[in-house]
């Protein structure tokens, strides 16, 4: 088993290093002298990766997750990410498994891919944190979404049938996920919802935009068919789930978990697109 004591060296091993919440969770952990952060990408050398590790090569694996008292998991975005996961605890028995998942996974589609992923951990690890984050506030500021659409073409493009969603910072989210790794025995079997402090609507979210820009940025609320098009039949069933959960309000939900958790209000979105302003206006 791994170590208990919070003042105690830990090794964490991280994947997607270099994702938007992976990369928050090794710069939180880094420089701390009781934890070694092993980064895992599949992406050639570059800070923070430390340490090669591919879902789809398990010949990396050893060395990623040898001796690892926690694991940080993104889960992998493929058909197979619950056979993937489970395989993966198995080479490390006794690690501590915090699951980054989504808001509202208890009221997805009952035994569909996303209670599958969850399951995987739940059903192998010894022990375990789900952490289910809302919509990620840094999407705004990613190239694959929604940066260039608002630099370039000044629109905001999501199905959302007009309801609110309580975007999060990925610094919030991953500021949860370093708490279950440090105190592994006070966050063992627990899920926490992670949510910024307020819903807001796409609407509500181009006005900011347009605010701090200087140009009127458009909301386009798009149906929910148009959203999946071209998808893969089985990621149009788990995206379109997801969406539907949009429209029937389980994203609107605010909790209170970030700072319960860390002591630390959650980061509200309208402060993100301030502090990103710059972003937008090239």
């Amino acid at each position: 088993m791994g170590k208990d004591p919070i003042n105690m060296t830990r090794t964490v091993f991280v994947t997607g290093a270099r994702g938007k919440t992976g990369r928050e969770v090794v710069a939180q952990l880094a420089g701390r002298g009781d934890t070694e952060v092993r980064g895992g990408s599949s992406q050639a050398p570059q800070a923070p990766t430390t340490i090669a590790f591919d879902w789809r090569d398990q010949s990396t694996w050893p060395k990623a997750v040898g001796g690892a008292d926690a694991i940080y998991l993104g889960r992998p975005d493929v058909q197979d990410s619950p056979e993937l996961i489970t395989q993966l605890i198995a080479a490390a028995p006794g690690a501590h498994i915090v699951l980054v998942s989504e808001q509202g996974a208890e009221q997805a589609t009952p035994g569909g891919w996303v209670q599958q992923v969850e399951a995987a951990v739940t059903g192998s690890a010894s022990r375990w944190t789900i952490v289910r984050p809302s919509w990620f506030q840094q999407v705004m500021t990613d190239p694959r979404y929604f940066l260039d659409a608002i630099r370039v073409h000044r629109r905001l493009v999501l199905s959302t049938g007009g309801t609110p969603i309580a975007w999060v910072d990925t610094r919030d989210i991953a500021a949860v996920a370093v708490q279950a790794i440090l105190d592994p025995g006070t966050h063992h079997g627990k899920a926490y919802t992670v949510t910024g402090p307020e819903a807001v609507t796409l609407d509500g979210v181009a006005t900011a935009l347009s605010a701090v820009t200087g140009a009127q940025v458009t909301a386009s609320d798009v149906p929910l068919d148009q959203a999946v098009a071209g998808m893969p039949p089985w990621l149009s069933e788990v995206v379109g789930d997801m969406y539907r959960r949009v429209h029937d309000g389980t994203f609107a939900a605010v909790s209170g978990d970030v700072e319960a958790v860390t002591g630390t209000r959650a980061r509200a979105i309208g402060d993100f697109v301030t502090e990103h302003a710059a972003q937008w206006r090239a």
